[in-house]
């Protein structure tokens, strides 16, 4: 097993778009109805607590693994740059690598620290029914940086594969919600912490 510290900084706004349950929302017995609604809920969607504006761990993961919704940067190193290997580097992603916070273990902080987000995304969507809706979505400005450790499980594992991987994963992939286009980033520090040999 094997540990880096990595610097991610930001070259465009990042988008939040946590998961909430409105009921979450204390609305001290008001409906939240009306056209400034979503002004009241909006703050939820960003991933803040006592500490600051935060990115968790899996999000960062994610970047590597992708889903069916968005590729991740196995895939796309894999495939896309490389020949055959996405489904590989993908097994690698799932089972061998994992990001650490720094403060949190599964919080990475945004830097310099945030309170709240700096403004909102809106725009149109086809809904369910095939009519157009409107989302707005939390955004924090560039600059923004996230410090922390990414652990290798399996020492067999190149450590110029892992940094390919987040290299390809801040360029095409971003952090947070709708990235590429919020949340692209270069890795701006890449340092070996630790290695131990495997076990025979």
């Amino acid at each position: 097993m094997y540990e880096m510290d990595v610097e991610l900084t930001g070259l465009v706004p990042m988008m939040h778009d946590r998961f909430f349950n409105p009921e979450e929302v204390d609305t001290s017995g008001a409906k939240l109805t009306g056209k400034d609604a979503w002004k009241k809920l909006l703050p939820f969607k960003a991933y803040i607590d006592k500490n600051g504006a935060f990115i968790p761990t899996d999000n960062l993961r994610m970047m590597l693994i992708g889903n069916k919704h968005r590729r991740g940067a196995a895939q796309i190193l894999g495939s896309d740059i490389q020949k055959a290997k996405g489904s590989k580097y993908k097994s690698i992603c799932v089972a061998c690598i994992w990001v650490l916070g720094k403060v949190d273990p599964q919080k990475v902080y945004l830097s310099p620290r945030r309170a709240t987000f700096d403004d909102y995304d809106e725009r149109s969507f086809i809904n369910a029914t095939g009519s157009r809706s409107l989302t707005r979505r939390p955004i924090f400005n560039v600059p923004w940086k996230l410090d922390f450790i990414v652990q290798v499980t399996e020492d067999r594992i190149d450590e110029s594969l892992v940094r390919e991987l987040f290299d390809v994963a801040g360029l095409r992939c971003g952090v947070g919600a709708y990235g590429p286009t919020f949340g692209r980033c270069r890795v701006t520090a890449w340092q070996l912490r630790s290695k131990k040999a495997a076990k025979k």
